[in-house]
């Protein structure tokens, strides 16, 4: 008795279940199951992009009759606001329909809630709001290393730094060089994309023949939509403080025959090294022995030269004397110059005696080219001769 009892029981709640279920209203059938904003995370000013909202039938036994589907704009505009007109049925329990928009971000930046609606025939609708962020800032492109000057005709590096400090991504990230009377060994160069709070450096090598304007062009895309951030770098043709800059002190001479030899330093006090260093002497001296080659000097660095050779001009024997040497103001060059004499005077200190042969009347002057030396180097901006 008590268990055809239960099973009554059963039966009738199965009925009753049933009948509920046919008595659905359509609106309850209809459940939003997703939406898709592209551009994800953000558009900006301007941008288009697509909001998707996907749809499930998850009751009834048979399709709902949909009318027609919209978005509302609510301060995003709708491109295609008439596409979804006319619908049809989603079919029973378990079938799936999307609705993609097309929509632009004609506003300011904020959160937009743009609604969107789903007419059934029969009775009701659905409405669901979606959430559209617009945020206009844009990647940030500044210098990491640039000279103050370019020699003419002469190549140089710039480095350039491209951060995104968007809450989302950007792809073909491009930086391209333009100006006139400027060329770029590099016509442009591709980073590729860009994570949130990611930062990525070009480099190009410049060269410039006289002052002018470098504009470098950064494009990127957000979404579909492609954007440009412009930087602006002023070329200015002139005299670089960082060239290699020879310093000769502590000459020292002494002689033996015919001979002259003459000892001291030779520093790079320049930010930059020096190549091929060699020392020689001017016209007429000529040097008894080969010239010195210091090869590279590295900047700050120094090292004892010695050079040997005579003079001979109308049968007198001259002392070569050093060329002034212009000393650049560097902290760690100073030096105490009193103790570091350029012998401007010969014979000076009673240290450098005069020949027995060369009488007062037939010293040399102690400046012009007779008798002078010099350094020279060839650096990465050419050929150059101290004076």
């Amino acid at each position: 008795m008590m268990r055809n009892l239960c099973i009554l029981l059963l039966l009738l709640s199965t009925i009753v279940g049933a009948a509920a279920a046919a008595n659905a209203s359509a609106e309850e059938q209809i459940a939003v199951t997703g939406v898709t904003v592209n551009p994800p995370d953000a558009l900006m000013r301007g941008d288009m992009g697509t909001v998707t909202v996907d749809i499930k039938n998850t009751g009834g036994e048979t399709g709902v009759a949909i009318s027609r589907a919209e978005l509302y704009p609510n301060g995003i505009a709708v491109v295609n606001d008439k596409t979804y007109d006319s619908v049809g049925i989603i079919g029973p329990p378990g079938n799936t329909m999307s609705f993609t928009f097309t929509v632009r971000a004609d506003t300011a930046d904020g959160i937009y809630y743009p609604t969107f609606y789903l007419d059934l025939r029969e009775s009701g609708s659905v409405r669901y709001s979606v959430p559209v962020t617009v945020e206009s800032t844009e990647i940030r492109v500044s210098i990491v290393d640039a000279p103050e000057t370019y020699p003419a005709n002469s190549e140089d590096t710039i480095v350039l730094s491209v951060g995104n400090p968007r809450g989302n991504s950007v792809n073909g990230v491009t930086v391209t060089p333009t100006g006139e009377d400027v060329k770029s060994t590099q016509t442009a160069v591709f980073l590729g994309a860009l994570a949130p709070d990611e930062e990525k450096n070009a480099s190009f090598r410049i060269l410039a023949s006289q002052s002018t304007e470098l504009t470098f062009d950064v494009s990127y895309r957000n979404g579909i939509n492609e954007h440009h951030a412009i930087l602006t770098v002023p070329i200015e043709i002139g005299q670089r403080t960082v060239e290699p800059d020879m310093v000769v002190n502590n000459i020292e001479m002494s002689q033996s025959g015919g001979a002259i030899t003459l000892t001291g330093d030779v520093t790079n006090a320049g930010l930059k090294d020096a190549y091929s260093v060699k020392i020689t002497v001017d016209d007429p001296a000529t040097p008894t022995d080969p010239l010195p080659g210091l090869r590279r000097r590295r900047t700050g660095t120094g090292r004892l030269l010695e050079l040997r050779g005579h003079v001979q001009r109308r049968g007198r024997v001259l002392h070569p004397t050093p060329r002034p040497v212009q000393r650049r103001e560097r902290q760690n060059l100073q030096r105490d110059r009193d103790r570091l004499p350029l012998l401007r005077r010969a014979g000076a200190a009673g240290r450098h005696r005069q020949p027995d042969a060369v009488r007062d009347d037939q010293r040399p002057p102690q400046s012009g080219r007779g008798g002078a030396w010099a350094c020279s180097d060839r650096s990465a901006a050419g050929f150059r001769r101290s004076r």
